[in-house]
């Protein structure tokens, strides 16, 4: 190898570009002598590096991406006290792809659930995630029943919960681990004290959900924006329950077209009595906009607006008492008062203030 082969290969100027040529941007001096992966971070564009991290959810002072992991923590830890508080941290929205099922329960602590008026959105390429947000089925041991409920200990606020086909919050206590769609809240186990406050829910369902994922047989559609078994005693206020809606549903009645109608802002289900459901906003809702059901006695319906929900009424009672697997009954001393009923759902004139039905036939226990 010669010396010129040694030395510095020496940069020709850049010719000056002919008339009518774009001539190439030069490289900002900033970025000159980095690597391309560091000038790709800093080239790029303020809205993605200035992106915040995805909130997580914080709970005795630990970080967790899921509200799942949160309830694994507890069960794990055993935390003492009276109060345990998770919320979520600052960042863009949660985005679960799971439904949390939470059956940690202490008798004497309260569990909650405050937003701090950031979203959960468990909506991915259009699709909702499978199941509610919350399925809250604490296991409360035996000897709980109507006359004698557990605690409920929980208290959900400041939040917005979006995407989900079967739902929100999911309230259905157990007296032991059970499987998978077996109900003991409103049978063998009750609860009282809930409070669900300051909530949005919206755009939950399955009207977003591939045709393959709405299935009345394998309970894959919207029940309700909150649905309860077995819960009295509780509060529903100040929330805002907005784009509730069933598309078809494979099995449901007609042909699947009574698959609108199956969701709910609120269900209240199976002995749920004694609650209050007040001072909320109820805007898009393809079924009922509220229904009791099942034994569900002396609720109180007061003081909500509501525009362009329900199919058939404000409030409904459906039961089934010809179903010899679960015979039921119907729901008496419903109070509805000061409430602004507008539009049925699609806009077509007004809706009953209220409507009972009865129903024969065997169906599933998630809609029954």
């Amino acid at each position: 190898m010669t010396d010129l082969d040694q030395s510095p290969r020496q940069q020709r100027p850049r010719p000056p570009p002919r008339e009518g040529e774009r001539q190439a941007p030069q490289q900002p001096s900033a970025l000159q002598g980095k690597r391309y992966t560091e000038q790709r971070e800093q080239l790029r564009p303020a809205a993605e590096t200035d992106r915040k991290p995805m909130a997580q959810f914080e709970v005795l002072g630990e970080r967790f991406d899921t509200l799942q992991q949160v309830h694994d923590h507890l069960v794990a830890v055993q935390p003492p006290g009276p109060e345990v508080v998770v919320r979520l941290t600052d960042g863009s929205e949660n985005r679960p792809t799971a439904q949390t099922t939470w059956n940690y329960y202490q008798p004497g602590q309260k569990i909650v659930l405050d937003g701090v008026g950031r979203r959960v959105d468990g909506t991915h390429g259009d699709r909702p995630t499978l199941g509610y947000f919350l399925s809250y089925r604490p296991i409360i041991g035996e000897g709980h029943g109507v006359d004698r409920p557990a605690a409920a200990n929980l208290e959900v606020r400041n939040l917005t919960i979006r995407g989900f086909q079967s739902g929100g919050i999911e309230i259905s206590p157990q007296t032991g681990a059970g499987r998978e769609h077996h109900w003991d809240g409103g049978k063998t186990a009750f609860l009282s004290g809930a409070h669900i406050h300051g909530v949005r829910f919206k755009d939950l369902g399955s009207k977003r959900s591939p045709a393959t994922e709405a299935d009345w047989s394998k309970l894959q559609f919207g029940a309700g924006g909150i649905m309860a078994r077995g819960l009295t005693g509780s509060l529903i206020e100040g929330n805002d329950f907005s784009g509730l809606e069933n598309g078809m549903v494979e099995g449901a009645a007609n042909g699947g077209k009574a698959g609108p109608q199956l969701i709910h802002a609120v269900y209240l289900n199976n002995q749920s009595g004694g609650n209050t459901i007040r001072d909320n906003r109820f805007d898009t809702v393809s079924g009922d906009t509220i229904r009791v059901s099942n034994g569900s006695h002396n609720n109180q319906v007061l003081n909500n607006r509501s525009e362009n929900a329900g199919k058939q009424a404000f409030v409904s009672d459906w039961f089934n008492n010809q179903d010899p697997k679960n015979p039921q009954t119907a729901s008496h001393g419903t109070v509805i008062a000061g409430n602004q009923i507008g539009s049925a759902y699609g806009g077509k004139g007004g809706v009953k203030r209220f409507h009972r039905k009865e129903s024969v036939g065997v169906r599933p226990e998630l809609a029954a």
